[in-house]
């Protein structure tokens, strides 16, 4: 077990401030309800609220506000958009696979195929051309390996605005100070709980986009450039794509996008220390007590789970 002074540090106020808030959002279907007058708690409140929480235990943050409602103008119309999508994808063949005229698939086009899920109809029938288009035999697999990487390249550069925003400028520069105090458990598991705050296609997405840059950034994976090792080329490309902020320098928000990709099948995992605040949260308040006496912080204030 690590001991963690900052969440020692965590004022009183500050935990207060964070409960009414969640307690008070009327935004949310209550499925809780605790015996105290016109206070109610959804599964969903409870989730994101000891997931706050969590993170204030792990790394400071100067405003709460940043991170209790940055999504409301940018990622709301971003959910609308991507569900319209969704939607639309229904009514066209979208099926990749029969355009590969290949044996198998192996993993490298099984990502890269994933990626290509979230992207625009017009997208993918362009490229379903040009992956038929190719009858080159022996150079098939490269050659169809090298369309696949260039479309998606194109995408996340030109017309997909970068999947982790400034809306949490704070979270990120906290996860880059932990790494730079070589404190990349604690970061680990901040990033975690940071993902969660994310809307579900937006953080579905970036798995598959991470995912994809970590198979292709092996070594004996498909030779991206002949003058570039395959790590430095996914590095140098996909960066802005995954985070792209004014607020930090390029150096920094490479350190954080290399330890995103390094620890990928990490990411989306539930840190043991949060379904341990939520499940004593949720039976707390299913025998009537008080949620706002009930954070969580007494039981679980200084330690995190070594790795």
């Amino acid at each position: 077990m690590i001991s963690n002074p900052l969440a020692q540090e965590i004022s009183e106020e500050r935990i207060e401030e964070l409960t009414h808030k969640m307690n008070g959002n009327p935004a949310l279907p209550p499925n809780i309800t605790v015996n105290k007058p016109n206070l109610q708690l959804s599964k969903e409140d409870v989730w994101k609220q000891q997931t706050l929480l969590r993170i204030l235990q792990l790394i400071d943050l100067p405003f709460l506000e940043n991170i209790l409602e940055p999504q409301v103008k940018t990622q709301n119309l971003q959910l609308i958009k991507e569900e319209d999508l969704i939607i639309s994808n229904t009514c066209l063949d979208r099926e990749l696979i029969p355009s590969l005229c290949l044996p198998e698939i192996d993993n490298w086009l099984n990502a890269a195929i994933e990626c290509l899920e979230y992207f625009p109809d017009q997208l993918i029938v362009t490229v379903s051309q040009q992956l038929v288009q190719n009858r080159n035999e022996e150079a098939r697999l490269n050659i169809q390996k090298k369309i696949l990487f260039d479309v998606i390249v194109k995408y996340y550069n030109q017309e997909r605005n970068c999947l982790l925003t400034d809306e949490y400028f704070d979270i990120h520069s906290a996860i880059i100070e932990l790494l730079e105090n070589e404190k990349r458990m604690e970061a680990l598991e901040a990033i975690q709980l940071y993902l969660r705050l994310l809307l579900p296609n937006v953080r579905e997405e970036l798995r598959r986009l991470l995912t994809f840059m970590a198979i292709a950034s092996e070594p004996n994976a498909y030779k991206l450039q002949k003058q570039y090792d395959n790590k430095t080329v996914v590095l140098k490309t996909f960066a802005k794509a995954v985070l792209q902020t004014k607020s930090l320098l390029k150096v920094r928000a490479e350190q954080l996008v290399w330890f995103l990709l390094e620890y990928h099948s990490e990411l989306f995992k539930t840190p043991v220390t949060l379904l341990d605040l939520v499940s004593k949260k949720l039976k707390k308040l299913l025998h009537g007590e008080d949620p706002d006496a009930v954070s969580g912080m007494a039981d679980n204030n200084t330690s995190i789970p070594t790795p």
